[in-house]
């Protein structure tokens, strides 16, 4: 842990302040080993308390969702018409008055790089990952009539859980590419249609937040602690999400989906009384796997309503709110006080810190983006088709040049996708069976770094590189 320097806010070292604070001021010292004791003690819950790098964004935002929508690079706000809707456009659950299910696979293989020009750095790289998805939609008939309909979608990594990290923000880390894979995502939508060309949706994205405290009690002189107490709380965040869908008219279709901002926020104070040495306490907060805030609109156009032979083509815009991204880095405390070797005569006195460290997390700087994509799909027949998709990404992150190092560049993230529609194969039902294969391709613009003399670390790096995801997919629709 530093305890000194300035924390990077990517602009101006006017705007920089000390993020950590270090005072040690014993009244009555005990012996050097009783103290060894105590810091390493400290140390060793803070190792417990504090989760490891922060994620920011989603594996649906960044890579897309469903081989289909992927393969149209994400252009589905408006001519969406599969289970994946639950996340791009409520709203269009209802395109298709057809229950339908999916189900697939995603591989997510980054080939980054990092080349140290001058000082030394030790970047965390991004590992290979997979993971599984899968979804259903249908419309809800009977005393609706199919005018209102309900979808869900989720995603689920296999190779790790969900992981809250958070380092130094001194450390060099892929921003938005760090650990974005292990991050469980459900998403749950109900549409209604009021009028046959206007439909209305409204949904969610569920992640869980994490709560708690540790209590204990600990003897230096009999090394073991006599009271513990853990109390840990998982609690669901709820993010919602509302869309509205126009269309057809004459082919063309228009949506629109705004959905709010979702994090994972986390805290974990621990408490520990050292008995004949006063108090120990330690507090973690932070905030992790952050999906910032969006607006996303397409404008489409299809020569035949989807999956009929025909051609489909979208545009669309997706502006995200990256100036409210919380500090990178969590708020951190930790401290020692000798109410025990001295306690108080006045009940209202505080008792003197032996030791106090502290740390904030260090704002990022970040700006707004605004991503344009498009995406073509062609039917030939009613067998086959094929998909290609582009959007750019620009980063929301300045050039790193004080004390942080979070990496993050502008991406042109190109894909294509072709799929085969077949009979059910082992004759369990006549609707049709679908499947979908897509490579996606993402590469980062290289970008240079040199550090200011006044920040820590010194030197200077390049960064870059590329991302490749395969994606498969599985779809039925029942009659």
């Amino acid at each position: 842990m530093s305890v000194s320097g300035y924390r990077d806010t990517g602009y101006s070292p006017s705007v920089l302040s000390p993020p950590s604070s270090f005072s040690w001021s014993p009244r009555r010292e005990p012996s050097g080993r009783r103290w060894g004791r105590v810091v390493a003690l400290a140390l060793v819950l803070t190792g417990l308390a504090l989760p490891g790098t922060a994620a920011r964004g989603s594996s649906f935002d960044l890579y897309g969702f469903s081989a289909r929508a992927r393969g149209m690079g994400s252009a589905q706000v408006a001519l969406g018409i599969n289970y994946d809707a639950a996340y791009y456009n409520p709203a269009n659950i209802l395109s298709r008055k057809q229950t339908h299910f999916g189900m697939g696979l995603d591989l997510v293989v980054p080939a980054l790089d990092f080349d140290a020009v001058e000082g030394q750095f030790s970047p965390l790289m991004p590992d290979t990952s997979a993971g599984f998805h899968l979804g259903g939609s249908t419309p809800i008939s009977g005393a609706f009539q199919d005018l209102l309909g309900f979808g869900i979608a989720l995603f689920h990594p296999l190779t790790s859980g969900t992981k809250i990290e958070s380092i130094d923000p001194a450390t060099p880390y892929f921003y938005r590419y760090q650990n974005l894979p292990d991050k469980l995502v459900l998403a749950l939508a109900l549409a209604g249609e009021p009028a046959p060309w206007l439909r209305i949706g409204v949904g969610m994205q569920v992640l869980a937040t994490f709560d708690g405290e540790v209590e204990a009690s600990m003897s230096l002189a009999e090394g073991r602690f006599t009271r513990e107490s853990i109390d840990v709380q998982i609690v669901p965040s709820v993010s919602p999400t509302l869309g509205l869908a126009f269309g057809p008219f004459e082919g063309l279709r228009f949506g629109a989906t705004w959905r709010h901002e979702l994090e994972l926020d986390y805290q974990l104070p621990v408490k520990a009384t050292i008995e004949g040495i006063g108090d120990l306490d330690v507090y973690v907060h932070g905030v992790s796997l952050y999906t910032p805030s969006q607006l996303a609109l397409g404008l489409g156009w299809e020569s035949a309503p989807a999956p009929e032979p025909g051609v489909s083509v979208e545009a669309g815009l997706t502006w995200e709110l990256w100036s409210a991204a919380p500090p990178a880095g969590a708020d951190f405390v930790l401290s020692v006080d000798d109410s025990e070797v001295r306690p108080p005569t006045d009940p209202q006195d505080a008792p003197e810190a032996l030791i106090d460290v502290r740390s904030e997390g260090a704002p990022v700087g970040a700006r707004d983006t605004v991503t344009p994509r498009i995406g073509v799909e062609w039917r030939p027949d009613t067998t086959w088709t094929a998909r290609a998709g582009w959007f750019w990404r620009p980063t929301p992150l300045p050039t790193p040049v004080y004390q942080t190092n979070l990496l993050d560049a502008t991406a042109h993230v190109f894909s294509l996708g072709a799929g085969v529609t077949f009979g059910d194969p082992i004759g369990v039902s006549p609707a049709p069976l679908s499947l979908d294969l897509t490579l996606q391709l993402t590469r980062l613009d290289q970008r240079a770094v040199r550090k200011d003399p006044a920040g820590r670390p010194t030197g200077a790096y390049t960064f870059g590189g590329l991302i490749w995801h395969v994606g498969l997919d599985l779809r039925h629709d029942y009659y």
